[in-house]
């Protein structure tokens, strides 16, 4: 296997580098290793070469996907959303008779928290949040960037799904076939939320 030397001084070489990751994910670096040589300390070119360094495609993209959660994870505040006797801030203000913000069109909630460690529900955040919290976006994670637009869009809309369901579109190859079964759960899921309210 080759090696390829990347140099990263400042901020504007890092940004060349972002501007390549389409070149350096192709197959003509399959058979080459990414070493980095940085002056700069930013940890999310240590997950970028990580990724890069993972050569088969689904367990690339099981590293992006469990790194971009573990990331939002550990830079999201404890009750973001403001829950008190299970409701949100914005539920709250608006005395709303709703319960559990956000998650309650969710057919996985759980007084525990979120257990399915979904991204697009954890990329998510309403005004109030946003207004009080500076919240990671998608463009923050540039680790994304080594994902096909396909799985872009997927990783984006993707809501209310466990993990391995979120995973298994990812792997498809065809947006139809992920649309399909995306479409599919959320209809499922709102058919059964409504069968239980009932």
């Amino acid at each position: 296997m080759k090696t390829k030397k990347i140099n990263i001084n400042n901020e504007n070489d890092y940004n060349k580098f972002l501007k390549k990751l389409f070149l350096y994910k192709s197959f003509f670096y399959y058979n080459t290793r990414f070493v980095v040589d940085t002056k700069i300390n930013n940890e999310m070119l240590t997950y970028i070469i990580e990724a890069l360094n993972i050569k088969k495609r689904k367990e690339r993209i099981t590293y992006i996907y469990d790194t971009a959660c573990k990331i939002i994870d550990d830079a999201t505040p404890k009750n973001m959303c403001g829950f008190k006797n299970g409701k949100c801030y914005l539920q709250r203000s608006s005395k709303s008779n709703k319960c559990n913000g956000c998650c309650r069109k969710c057919l996985y909630q759980s007084k525990e928290g979120c257990p399915t460690k979904n991204l697009a529900c954890k990329l998510f955040n309403c005004s109030e949040v946003k207004s009080r919290y500076n919240m990671i976006r998608v463009e923050d994670l540039k680790l994304l960037r080594l994902l096909s637009l396909k799985n872009q869009m997927i990783i984006k809309s993707d809501y209310f799904s466990k993990r391995e369901d979120v995973l298994k579109d990812l792997y498809a190859y065809t947006l139809t076939y992920s649309t399909i079964r995306v479409v599919c759960r959320l209809i499922k899921n709102q058919y059964l939320l409504k069968k239980d309210v009932l």
